[in-house]
């Protein structure tokens, strides 16, 4: 057990994360929303972590040992604080107040096709062609108990599973940009996420893909909090106002019953039709999917870093850029994987498609160590703040290029803050979709001095014929 001192510096530092989150999303409701998707992970991690240190030691099935009791928390707290500092600068009230003065508004024209008119017509494409392929082969995990990750499906299914968030954050993109434009709620946008949903359910999937579509689909709402409430003074109004009307009071609640009841069955069916665990073990797996794993690596970590100053840079910069186990995939979590569990399980594990959860803070730790890791930590989150607010401002502006590749970017960072990844920055794409950004920035900025849009809302208005006869 802790001393009581060390018990008191976990509670106030795990509550002080917490108060901060509270207060984002009060008063700072942008960034919470833009940012959501990690922002519930940190959350998560922080709960686990403080009870792996206030109720340690735990047993590890995965590491197979006990974890806790400890103060990881503390460290865990102030990097997630860190990394959260640099939005409350580039999200600062006269900078959102000045995104707000270019919002772009207009009435649908008669016969006007728009971005978002595309869209959901190639969706529903893509959409028809996964439920055909499903069909067509003839094995539906749901129905046939098979795992997420062993079903290879068609070229479309593997193409959704590496990049179905982007798609959602374009369909929330053209919900938001339909509200901010002509203030209507586009439900087709809606029901494209929902088909979605359905099929993910199908394909075995629990609780990670229903989190991450919705996240990245209410992504662009931030721009759409930002015009409604900047001059709210109340805290949690942003709520109010953005289900103002009956109909999407009603809508939000019926989306929130039906998305948790079909996550809570998925995971059960998961755990009890598709691995085989009953009654109580059920249970037992849940509990420690909930409070052990996703901080049992980095509370792993802490000990060996903070606690018996293992740290070895250079070997960890060895690993993670010059000799993987699997170059292609995320090296971060194979080193803490190997670190953790040893030789040959890590191997096997990460061979066979299997992976801990975890990854940040600790490896910024390892790699840096536990003093430089600081400034790594705080300037990873000024990108990644820098990034979220252009997309915000474009999303806001009517940018839709840079916004979407603003994601895109920001999509790497996102794996880091989720899995820990850092080889990602190693890729020769990824520094072509920076080229990328770059240039729509600068052509969306030219562009906007003559009164220009790369890529417009309205595509094409279609004429009007009148019959005179």
């Amino acid at each position: 057990m802790i001393s009581a001192g060390e018990q008191a510096a976990v509670l106030l530092c795990g509550g002080s994360f917490f108060v901060f989150l509270f207060y984002l999303a009060g008063r700072r409701p942008v960034i919470f929303v833009c940012f959501f998707f990690i922002i519930f992970t940190l959350a998560w991690r922080m709960a686990a972590t403080m009870f792996i240190d206030l109720e340690g030691p735990v047993y590890s099935s995965q590491l197979v040992r006990t974890v806790g009791p400890g103060t990881a928390t503390v460290v865990h707290a102030i990097a997630y604080l860190v990394t959260l500092a640099p939005f409350l600068y580039f999200f600062r009230r006269s900078a959102v107040e000045a995104w707000c003065a270019d919002v772009r508004q207009d009435a649908a024209q008669p016969g006007e096709i728009t971005l978002a008119d595309l869209t959901f017509a190639a969706s529903l494409i893509l959409l028809g062609f996964l439920y055909f392929d499903l069909v067509r082969r003839g094995t539906i995990p749901f129905f046939s108990k098979i795992e997420r990750f062993n079903y290879a499906g068609g070229v479309a299914h593997r193409w959704l599973f590496r990049y179905g968030n982007l798609v959602t954050f374009w369909w929330g993109l053209m919900f938001a940009t339909g509200y901010l434009r002509r203030r209507r709620v586009d439900w087709r946008m809606l029901i494209l996420l929902g088909v979605l949903a359905v099929y993910a359910f199908l394909t075995g999937n629990r609780f990670s893909a229903y989190y991450s579509y919705l996240s990245y689909f209410i992504a662009p709402w931030a721009a759409v909090v930002a015009h409604q409430l900047t001059n709210q003074s109340k805290p949690f109004a942003w709520i109010g106002r953005s289900l103002a009307s009956s109909k999407s009071r009603l809508a939000a609640s019926c989306i929130a019953i039906i998305l948790g009841g079909v996550v809570l069955y998925a995971i059960y069916n998961n755990l009890a039709n598709v691995r085989g665990y009953q009654q109580s073990e059920i249970w037992h797996q849940a509990f420690e999917r909930v409070l052990i794993q996703p901080s049992e690596v980095g509370w792993d970590s802490f000990e060996r870093i903070f606690q018996r100053g293992h740290a070895d840079s250079p070997a960890v910069f060895r690993f993670l850029f010059e000799e993987p186990i699997e170059p292609s995939r995320n090296t971060s979590i194979q080193y803490l994987m190997f670190a953790s569990i040893g030789e040959p399980r890590a191997s096997d594990q990460i061979r066979g498609g299997f992976q801990f959860a975890g990854g940040f803070p600790e490896i910024f730790f390892e790699l840096f160590g536990p003093y430089l890791a600081w400034p790594f930590l705080f300037g990873a989150g000024c990108i990644t703040a820098a990034l979220s607010a252009v997309m915000v401002r474009g999303t806001l502006r009517g940018d839709y290029a840079s916004t979407f590749l603003a994601l895109y970017l920001l999509f790497g960072f996102h794996i880091m803050y989720i899995g820990g990844m850092l080889n990602f920055v190693t890729v020769q794409s990824y520094w072509i979709k920076i080229g990328l950004f770059s240039l729509a920035l600068f052509l969306e900025e030219t562009l906007a001095r003559r009164g220009l849009q790369l890529l417009p809302f309205g595509l094409l208005r279609v004429r009007q014929v009148r019959n005179r006869g």
